[in-house]
């Protein structure tokens, strides 16, 4: 009798599931009798059934599961852990009920994120509930243990925090359970914990010291030893991702990754990856991405000096640094994958002296290497308009880590750019690259050019003096040469200069200017420079963005030169004369408006906050990192100039050099 009307039920719940599926109206007689049921049943055959049947309505009818049967399922998860099937089905059950599944066409369409909330915390309210959790977990039982890690990732994932400081609360009991799971070697299981571990240790810095504490990263490591020899599958990439979760903003899990030379074993993973010439699968694509990802992240600029300083050296004595630069050579390698390598070797030797070095001489590498790396790149920069635009800029950002703090690599290419022999002459030279890129018509390449002319003088007054030394010829008869002031100049007056390109000139001319009172008298000497300018500056006010930002690095430029670093005693080019100037020609007010408009510009706002080139589309390609600093720094100077002194207005107080 007690089965016949067991399996009425049941059957009135599947075929009111079936019939009413695209329904609305949902049938809470229903699931309260199915509710009634598992409280009072006391063979486990009803109180299985009972839950199989609210189970059947927890994504359709997720509310009204929830509301009336969340607390009868706790109770079955603290009380009965002796039927695997019933705790399988209970876990299911509430998994379905505090998730939203988009995909799927089961689910109820009227909920809202609040409700999905709601629930979470209808269930987490009692602290004990979440502990039944985590001994589910502990069963030998593989279905049970992954239906209790589904749960438990979703109760995270709704109520991050509170779920984390209830795992935390019992150390022993709670977080020590979820590492004994990073043993288990079934594939579903890692994968499943691995998602877990990326949730629960999100911005909980206590969690993230106990998982490096517990010896989280020589448990995980196993995971990636287990694949040595493949190309790596969605368990490698989990494992990553987590990595990646881990160390952001985290100098206590890189520190310890480092000393517990993990980044070693993770590099003896990655070495046969890269360097094999198979074709490349989508998942490796995937794992190959976020292994560069790890390592840009251990040595990215906005870590600690320390962590940057000895990750650097690691990378570069265990071979990762000229194993990614022999890559470079390689024709299987997905071009989005090159450019990533590009940006990851540029992190790399950002400021390291050491690993600077790689780039310029010829070093030995896996494949046989024909010209320096450096040369390579540049060429791909300036004169390979059909590479993917992401790989072009890779390679400025990563010219522009050679460059920083990098004397000897400065003056290298800065004497290529000197008048020398004719057999010297007649080699193409990483500053005739420059040079050829800086005058071309490929926006691309004249930005990425002006870019980088700006970095190989940046803070550098001896190199700064050093190419004003610069001449170039016109025409091919080398007739006709003119300085690289001049030549900017005429670049910013050509009516057929694309916006790039004058941004580009603009932000080299300015980096020029800067403290460097020889460079302030070379562009005054120019004729029509310091006319060209203000009329730029002068020019009514636009709704154009691009245009008011070329009149803003004209103010900036213009302002540059009245700073006392650039002072002189030739009356005409006194800070004094330029301050008349600006208040005659111009205008205080106007000067200081057009002034301010990069400091408002996402462009500039974007570029001050990393080093690191973040563009997807040419458009984007407006200021960088060191340009948006220069800025930061000179331009509160220049205001300040012009608003503590009264500007006394004279006829005859200018006189502009013709």
């Amino acid at each position: 009798m007690t089965f016949r009307h067991r399996h009425s039920l049941l059957s009135s719940a599947i075929s009111l599931i079936t019939t009413n599926n695209n329904n609305d109206t949902i049938d809470k007689e229903t699931i309260q009798c199915l509710c009634n049921r598992l409280q009072s049943a006391t063979q486990f055959e009803d109180r299985r059934d009972a839950v199989f049947g609210l189970k059947l309505f927890s994504k359709k009818c997720k509310l009204e599961v929830g509301r009336k049967s969340m607390k009868i399922l706790a109770n079955i998860l603290q009380d009965d852990r002796t039927h695997s099937n019933l705790i399988q089905l209970t876990l299911e059950t509430l998994t379905n009920v505090v998730t939203y599944d988009v995909d799927s066409d089961e689910e109820q369409s009227d909920l809202s994120e609040d409700i999905i909330v709601e629930l979470t915390e209808k269930y987490i309210e009692s602290e004990e509930n979440v502990y039944a959790v985590l001994e589910c977990i502990t069963k030998s039982d593989v279905n049970v243990r992954r239906a209790a890690i589904q749960f438990l990732t979703a109760l995270l994932r709704n109520c991050t925090e509170q779920v984390q400081n209830i795992i935390l609360k019992k150390r022993r009991e709670g977080f020590l359970k979820l590492m004994n799971l990073l043993d288990d070697k079934r594939e579903d299981i890692q994968s499943d914990t691995l998602l877990l571990f990326q949730i629960l240790i999100r911005s909980h810095s206590n969690i993230q010291r106990l998982f490096v504490l517990e010896h989280g990263f020589q448990r995980l490591s196993e995971i990636l030893v287990d694949r040595y020899g493949t190309d790596g599958d969605v368990i490698v990439e989990d494992y990553l991702s987590f990595l990646l979760s881990l160390f952001e903003y985290n100098q206590l899990a890189q520190s310890c990754f480092r000393k517990f030379s993990q980044i070693v074993d993770l590099f003896g993973f990655f070495q046969s990856v890269l360097t094999g010439e198979k074709c490349w699968s989508t998942q490796k694509v995937k794992n190959v991405h976020l292994f560069l990802q790890i390592i840009r992240t251990l040595v990215s600029p906005t870590n600690s000096m320390e962590n940057i300083v000895a990750c650097q050296h690691i990378i570069e004595k265990w071979g990762i640094l000229h194993c990614l630069c022999g890559v470079l050579t390689l024709t299987t390698v997905p071009t989005d994958v090159l450019a990533e390598i590009i940006n990851t070797i540029g992190d790399i030797i950002r400021g390291n002296t050491e690993n600077q070095r790689v780039l310029g001489p010829i070093k030995k590498t896996f494949v046989k290497v024909h010209k320096p790396t450096l040369f390579n790149l540049i060429y791909t920069m300036v004169a390979d308009k059909k590479k993917l635009f992401q790989l072009r800029i890779s390679i400025l950002y990563c010219l522009q880590c050679y460059l920083y703090k990098n004397d000897f690599g400065k003056l290298m290419i800065i004497q290529t750019l000197l008048p020398q022999t004719e057999n010297a002459a007649n080699q193409t030279t990483l500053g005739h690259l420059l040079i050829s890129g800086y005058l071309s018509n490929d926006n691309v390449a004249s930005w990425c050019s002006g870019i980088a002319l700006a970095h190989l003088i940046n803070s550098n007054l001896e190199y700064k003096h050093e190419l004003l030394k610069v001449v170039i010829a016109v025409n091919q008869s080398q007739t006709n040469i003119k300085t690289l002031m001049e030549i900017s100049i005429d670049l910013l007056q050509n009516l057929s200069s694309s916006f790039h390109k004058r941004i580009a000139t603009l932000i080299f001319l300015c980096t020029w200017l800067s403290n460097c009172s020889l460079a302030v008298q070379a562009l005054i000497s120019i004729e029509n420079s310091i006319s060209y300018l203000i009329s730029q500056i002068c020019i009514e006010s636009s709704t154009n963005e691009r245009e008011l930002l070329i009149q803003s690095l004209c103010s900036f430029a213009l302002g540059l030169c009245l700073l006392p670093s650039n002072n002189n005693p030739i009356q005409s080019y006194s800070t004094e004369s330029f301050k008349q100037l600006i208040n005659k020609r111009i205008g205080i007010n106007l000067f200081q408006e057009k002034l301010r408009i990069i400091s408002k510009s996402e462009f500039y706002i974007k570029a001050l906050e990393k080093p690191q080139l973040k563009f997807l589309v040419s458009n984007e390609m407006i200021f960088d990192h060191e340009f948006a600093h220069l800025y930061e720094t000179l331009q509160s100077s220049i205001s300040n100039i012009l608003i503590k002194q009264e500007i006394i207005s004279t006829d005859n107080s200018f006189i502009v050099p013709t």
